[in-house]
């Protein structure tokens, strides 16, 4: 496990380092929208063949690449439909690729040698991964909703799965299939397997942003890992953590609330080894060296250069005494990282940081040249053996954008807002605040115009209150100016994923929706989101009324999460305001009518 053992540095913690984080600055930067403002960033959009050609996906723009690695050259730029939001790629035979259209509900066939696009097929709202079955030439796309679909290469449904809701990555692992979970970190087995990551300490793993096959057979997978201890909100002078804000870390000297980690899973499934990521930021994607000598992440959360102070560089520690993914470049937010365990007698360090642009996907080839995707500005960068490196610049206009880079730039605690909104929806994580108790993280792909207030309590009237004091106070960014705030406003309230669509007969869904009714749910879940607009005392607690807008993909549920399935969240709601316990078929009707929304 070479991998992992270059990565072993990432547990010793630096001494004599603690961040001094000033709340008072604003940032005046200018604002820059782009003329179509981009989504989340969704990572891990390009894959490498075997004879050296990039196929990158371009979700800003609606994009694919097809690149010449050894010219240097991009060979075709096929663009494809507005809103299209291509993401994972798999290769198949005769030459062709099959990319994963988020936006477009489906996927799409490209001839590599031509850079057609030989077909296209619509499967589910939000298809998200997608894999090529060696065996019999097939393909399996992974549905956000819960269906996996397996297909014949010339797109016909073979058959159909339904799963667990927010399906990510598929796997072929020995001939087998099996799909990730995207919040729960999770993997998920046809035959009825589960693999769960395990806990470390006080850190649980969540949101597997990348999870693919090694060369020797093992499961490797890219997620985060989340604090359950106690985390301060308004915490005195003296009793700031080392990190400098009440959200804490992310400096040389400890793990952060919200950090990366690599998970590899034996090929036998005998072994799970996590390893930890120190001082790291929002990453999004990996890749593992072919001789498992070095380890990439593409970090495009990483703090401006310009906003990391005289005392923070000093205090980091210098790259060779620990993992610490640094700022490359580029004022943007970006860092590529690549660790190599030769380049310190202790077995890990980093090679010199490389102009990359917001890095957002890396690939390695079979001979061992590190290729890294940049969104903005669009360029893939190729850093060979020999330690050279160049960028290829990709066609297509800037996607440069104020709003989605306050939401994804580091702050000083090394949180961004998408470190507990991954691609804009949440982390599924329940949070323990000192004074107010357990609170879930609440999801933004929702659509939040005209939901005020905000947070569970409904104690924010505005965004402009929720980014002084959450941002700014709790997580240690800076303070907005108010034309970057209002930016920034207008690029969350344009978030909104289409509704999950899960499979339920439709006569049960029908019924589901009249008892809705019938128990007066309606009262509180109004208007189009039904809910998210009003504040309602329950069981003597005021509270936010959640949105139901894709509640399926959004467990658990209730403030505190002690819901863990929509039918439980039913019942609990039912007996709390009806003082009644409803019949379990009211339940499940109930439940199905939901999972349409």
């Amino acid at each position: 496990m070479t991998h992992l053992r270059c990565l072993i540095l990432s547990s010793l913690l630096l001494a004599g380092c603690k961040d001094a984080i000033d709340l008072d600055p604003i940032d005046t930067a200018p604002v820059v929208e782009s003329t179509v403002r981009p989504s989340p960033i969704l990572g891990g959009t390009m894959v490498l063949t075997d004879d050296g050609t990039a196929i990158a996906a371009d979700p800003d723009r609606d994009l694919l690449h097809i690149v010449d690695l050894d010219a240097r050259q991009v060979r075709h730029t096929i663009a494809l439909k507005s809103g299209d939001q291509p993401h994972r790629i798999a290769l198949g035979t005769s030459n062709q690729a099959h990319v994963v259209l988020r936006g477009a509900g489906g996927i799409a066939t490209i001839d590599l040698d031509t850079g057609a696009v030989t077909a296209r097929h619509a499967l589910c709202p939000e298809p998200r991964g997608i894999a090529f079955h060696d065996a019999d030439a097939s393909l399996y796309v992974a549905c956000a909703g819960g269906s996996l679909f397996h297909l014949s290469e010339a797109g016909e449904v073979l058959e159909r799965h339904e799963l667990e809701p927010d399906l990510r990555d598929v796997l072929i692992v020995d001939g087998n299939v099996k799909v990730t979970l995207f919040r729960a970190a999770a993997i998920l087995g046809l035959d009825g397997s589960r693999i769960e990551i395990p806990r470390i300490d006080e850190h649980v793993p969540q949101v597997a942003w990348r999870t693919w096959v090694t060369a020797t057979g093992d499961i490797a997978m890219l997620h985060q890992m989340a604090s359950t201890a106690v985390v301060p909100i308004n915490p005195g002078p003296d009793e700031l953590p080392d990190g400098g804000s009440p959200y804490g870390g992310g400096g040389g000297c400890e793990l952060g609330l919200v950090h990366a980690a690599i998970t590899t899973i034996s090929a036998s499934y005998g072994g799970i080894t996590t390893v930890q990521v120190l001082d790291s930021n929002l990453t999004v994607d990996a890749a593992f060296s072919p001789d498992d000598t070095a380890v990439a992440m593409a970090v495009p959360g990483a703090r401006r250069p310009e906003d990391i102070t005289t005392s923070q560089k000093k205090g980091r520690g210098g790259l060779n005494q620990g993992f610490e993914p640094d700022f490359i470049g580029g004022g943007t937010s970006t860092s590529t990282v690549r660790i190599d365990p030769k380049d310190t007698p202790n077995g890990g360090g980093f090679s010199d940081p490389i102009d990359a642009g917001q890095t957002t996907a890396v690939a390695y080839s079979a001979t061992g040249r590190l290729a890294m995707q940049s969104r903005e500005p669009a360029m893939i960068t190729v850093f060979d053996i020999d330690g050279t490196f160049e960028s290829i610049p990709l066609p297509g206009d800037t996607r440069f954008d104020t709003g989605h880079e306050i939401f994804h730039r580091a702050t000083d605690s090394g949180l961004s807002c998408a470190s507990c909104h991954p691609e804009g929806t949440d982390d599924g994580h329940v949070w323990e605040f000192a004074g107010l108790g357990p609170r879930r993280t609440q999801p933004i792909d929702v659509g939040l115009a005209d939901t005020a207030p905000y947070h569970w309590d409904g104690d924010m009237p505005d965004v402009d209150v929720l980014m002084a004091e959450v941002l700014a106070h709790r997580m240690g960014g800076k303070r907005q100016s108010p034309a970057r705030a209002d930016s920034f406003t207008r690029w969350l309230f344009a978030q909104q994923r289409p509704a999950a669509l899960g499979v339920a007969e439709p006569s049960q869904v029908a019924t589901g929706k009249q008892l809705f009714a019938s128990y007066d749910c309606g009262k509180c879940h109004t208007g189009p989101g039904l809910g998210g607009d009003r504040t309602e005392t329950i069981a003597g607690e005021a509270k936010q009324v959640p949105t139901l807008r894709r509640v399926s993909l959004h467990p658990p549920y209730m403030h505190d999460g002690r819901a863990k399935t929509l039918e439980a969240a039913v019942r609990d709601m039912i007996s709390t305001t009806k003082n009644t316990a409803a019949p379990d078929a009211d339940v499940a009707a109930i439940a199905a009518y939901l999972r349409t929304l």
